[in-house]
């Protein structure tokens, strides 16, 4: 995928979808526009009013109010206000999160916003709105996971390239272990980080049809499959892959040992980006986590921002111009010059000195699906269980069985 579109393919792809904007106008000049937002951090709100203000000027006659919620309790009250007083656009997850609500009917189709998008959304990202075959969210960020890893420690091991495939992941582990070194990163403590190992190894053995149907409830987790991915992910864990002090350390705590020089590698969220001492950027490179399978195409973790529709909106026609506006893809380059995260739509431009961007935004473009994240995509119950059962797993691998079996009564309870 082209990092960067041609003037002309930008020019056009806005054109195409101010062509569909104009359309949406016609029919609902003026009037009210509702908008409940759970960016409530700083800088995503800051990113939201940055694009709003800009809305507003395009669209004066509109009249836009804005209601943010603390991103907890939003979580908690969408369930309240959706099916009976919604706004007239929502913000929310993409995957299984999503779905629960279109499966209600909760959540109105865009299928003709995205008729006049053309190709600026990559079939991985269009993978994460669709449902029975229509297009219910427009993303509007989302960022990548991968291994963030020091070259001179890798230098000095012996390691000239970076894995590609799972063998060559558990050799490099070996080679860095007889140089001294932790191989991977990672902090347990909080049970999250280790979700995002059985997330990859999952859709790298069983592809990533199987692993959504898996965290959606209807695979089970006792089966052969999901049976192969832990075995596969215990040679890794038995080979020492992994600092026995995990349990003990927050994901940043566990980030210093990469640092610190002590740790090779570690699997995490764009968001460590930020996170890296001035000391050591110059060491810090990335790479996407390596096949297994080479038969299985490949997928990859990208949480994704999105808004919707809510099927009761009072103003549906005014909610379809902003869901126009949101998917243009200056208007998202506007929205995560200020986030910091990946525009879904690939005529965006991105900052070209931030190589963790670009490597995103290759490796995201090309996916053929992506998922939320385990804790995203699961019930919640089935993720709680399921992320303590592998921070478990990772300390006792030959509990393995008993783990999936635990993680699979849950299932069964919840997905009755």
């Amino acid at each position: 995928m082209k990092l960067f579109a041609s003037t002309s393919a930008l020019i056009s792809g806005i054109a195409l979808l101010a062509s569909s904007l104009h359309s949406h106008s016609a029919h609902a000049a003026g009037g009210e526009l509702v908008i409940n937002s759970m960016h409530s951090d700083p800088t995503s709100k800051k990113a939201f009013e940055t694009i709003l203000n800009e809305f507003k000027k395009e669209h004066a006659d509109i009249k836009v109010t804005v209601n943010t919620i603390d991103h907890e309790s939003y979580k908690v009250q969408i369930r309240t206000w959706l099916p009976n007083n919604p706004p007239d656009v929502a913000t929310w997850f993409a995957g299984n999160r999503a779905k629960f609500f279109v499966e209600k009917k909760l959540v109105e189709p865009l299928d003709d916003v995205f008729k006049s998008a053309g190709n600026q959304f990559s079939q991985g990202a269009l993978s994460a709105v669709t449902f029975s075959g229509s297009k219910y969210l427009m993303p509007t960020n989302y960022y990548h996971w991968g291994f963030y890893y020091r070259k001179d420690l890798f230098q000095k091991a012996g390691i000239t390239t970076t894995p590609k495939t799972w063998d060559e992941l558990l050799a490099d582990c070996q080679k860095l272990k007889s140089a001294g070194l932790i191989p991977i990163a990672i902090g347990t403590k909080q049970a999250w980080p280790s979700a995002a190992w059985f997330d990859f190894i999952n859709m790298r053995v069983n592809g990533y049809a199987f692993h959504m149907n898996l965290l959606e409830g209807k695979g089970s987790y006792t089966s052969a499959e999901v049976k192969k991915s832990m075995a596969t992910w215990a040679q890794l864990v038995k080979a020492g892959g992994f600092p026995e002090t995990a349990p003990a350390m927050t994901w940043q705590e566990a980030s210093a040992l990469l640092w610190q020089g002590k740790a090779a590698m570690y699997l995490m969220g764009n968001f460590i980006a930020s996170e890296i001492p001035s000391s050591v950027k110059a060491q810090v490179e990335f790479f996407p986590f390596p096949t297994i399978d080479p038969k299985v195409p490949t997928a990859q973790v990208a949480p994704t921002d999105v808004y919707f529709i809510p099927s009761k909106a009072k103003n549906k026609a005014n909610a379809k111009i902003f869901m126009a506006f949101l998917a243009r893809a200056d208007v998202q380059q506007k929205y995560n010059a200020v986030t910091g995260l990946l525009p879904v739509n690939n005529q965006s431009k991105i900052d070209a000195n931030n190589t963790f961007l670009r490597a995103g935004q290759q490796i995201l473009g090309q996916a053929t699906g992506l998922s939320q994240f385990f804790d995203r995509d699961a019930e919640p119950e089935v993720a709680k269980v399921g992320m303590d059962g592998f921070v478990e797993f990772m300390r006792y691998p030959d509990r393995t069985d008993a783990i999936l079996a635990r993680i699979e009564n849950t299932r069964k309870r919840v997905h009755h």
